[in-house]
C-alpha cells in the first residue's frame, strides 16, 4: 500500500472517530474516493467504535462521580441542618437546570424513555450521534457495556448497509 492509500485509510478512521461525521458518512466517502469497500468499512467502523467505547466508559465514570458528589453534598446539607436544629430538605433540580441541557441530549433521552435502547441504537448513527447516544444512555442508567453493545451493533449494521449501497452505486456509475 502506498502513502496515499495509508492516508486514505487513516482519514476514514479519523473521520469515523469524529463525533460530527460518523462511520455511515465516511465509509461511502472512502469508497467514492476509490478505497476498497471492506477497507473503508473496517477503518470507518473501528474509528467510530473506539470513540463510542471511550464515550460510554467515560460517561459511566462521570455518572458515578456525579452521584457520589450529589450524595456527599446532600449528606453535608443534612448534617449542617441537624447541627442548626432544623431538618434537611432534599430538592429536585429546578426547571431552569433541566432546560439548560442540550436539545440533542433531550431528544436522545426521550427516545430512550419511549422506545428503549434498541431505538437509540438504530437512530444513533443516523443523526443523533453515536458518541452522544452512548453518553446519554449511561447517564440514564444503562451500563457502559450494554450501551456499547447496542450502539456498536447498530453502527456495524449501518456501516455494512452504507458500504454496500456506496459500492453498488459506484458499480452502477462505473
Amino acid at each position: 500500500m502506498d502513502w496515499s492509500g495509508i492516508a486514505a485509510v487513516l482519514g476514514v478512521f479519523i473521520g469515523g472517530a469524529a463525533p460530527w461525521l460518523e462511520a455511515i458518512i465516511v465509509i461511502p466517502a472512502g469508497i467514492v474516493a476509490g478505497m476498497n469497500p471492506a477497507v473503508a468499512f473496517l477503518a470507518g467502523t473501528s474509528g467510530n467504535l473506539i470513540t463510542v467505547a471511550i464515550a460510554a466508559w467515560f460517561g459511566e465514570r462521570l455518572r458515578a462521580w456525579w452521584r457520589a458528589r450529589r450524595d456527599r453534598k446532600a449528606a453535608e446539607r443534612a448534617l449542617a441542618a441537624q447541627e442548626a436544629g432544623g431538618t434537611a430538605v432534599v430538592t429536585e433540580p429546578d426547571e431552569h437546570e433541566v432546560a439548560k441541557r442540550g436539545k440533542r441530549a433531550a431528544r436522545i433521552e426521550s427516545i430512550v424513555t419511549r422506545w428503549g435502547m434498541p431505538a437509540l441504537a438504530i437512530l444513533g448513527p443516523l443523526g443523533l450521534g453515536t458518541q452522544a447516544s452512548a453518553i446519554v444512555a449511561v447517564g440514564l442508567g444503562v451500563s457502559a457495556r450494554t450501551a456499547f453493545a447496542w450502539i456498536g451493533g447498530a453502527t456495524i449494521a449501518w456501516g455494512i448497509i452504507a458500504a454496500i449501497l456506496a459500492a453498488q452505486g459506484m458499480a452502477m456509475l462505473g
